[in-house]
């Protein structure tokens, strides 16, 4: 008897259990591939990340910095004009937030081809206000400094989030087919 309600339950609650287990072996791997170095050392895409938010970032403060009144330098991963600098690292290149926003559009019940559209959606609206993000915070470490440390831990990272949950309501709504229940 116990056996066949476990079952019974079991199967009432299979995709739920599909979907969390799917969710957190694609965060699983996401970060094993990011800091377990026999393989970050190999593919780190984090690296690949931070990368292109610098180039970005670099390639806008540097169509701002005449109109604004600084000069923007780049070496590696850092940018800095005027005595202030920001070192894009890889906590700061969108990975975990790409992570977690793929990761949940991966599990998700939707056709392959809702979930690609899905994935190329996230990719390009996490890395482009990524881009931007970097930019803002740029802007507020060279010209009101005292707001930076804020704006950088609560604000901006606030708004990367939120706008990764929005652009996952948005791929559910608009392109995934789920019949009602």
């Amino acid at each position: 008897m116990k056996t066949s309600t476990g079952m019974r339950w079991l199967k009432e609650l299979w995709l739920v259990v599909r979907v969390v287990g799917t969710f957190l072996l694609i965060i699983l791997l996401v970060f094993l591939a990011s800091d377990y170095a026999p393989v970050a050392e190999r593919v780190n895409f984090a690296v690949w990340m931070a990368r292109f938010a610098t180039w970005g970032s670099s390639f806008f403060l540097q169509l701002l910095g005449p109109l604004l009144g600084f000069a923007v330098s780049v070496d590696g991963t850092r940018i800095s004009a005027g005595g202030f600098a920001v070192d894009v690292t890889e906590a700061c290149s969108g990975v975990v937030p790409t992570a977690i926003y793929s990761a949940a559009v991966i599990a998700y019940p939707a056709s392959w081809s809702a979930r690609c559209v899905g994935l190329a959606l996230g990719a390009v609206v996490i890395h482009a206000l990524n881009v931007l993000r970097v930019v803002g915070l740029f802007l507020v470490g060279l010209f009101a400094n005292p707001y930076f440390h804020y704006t950088h831990v609560y604000l901006a990272q606030a708004l990367i989030i939120v706008a990764a949950v929005a652009t996952w309501l948005y791929w559910a709504q608009r392109f995934v087919n789920v019949s009602s229940r």
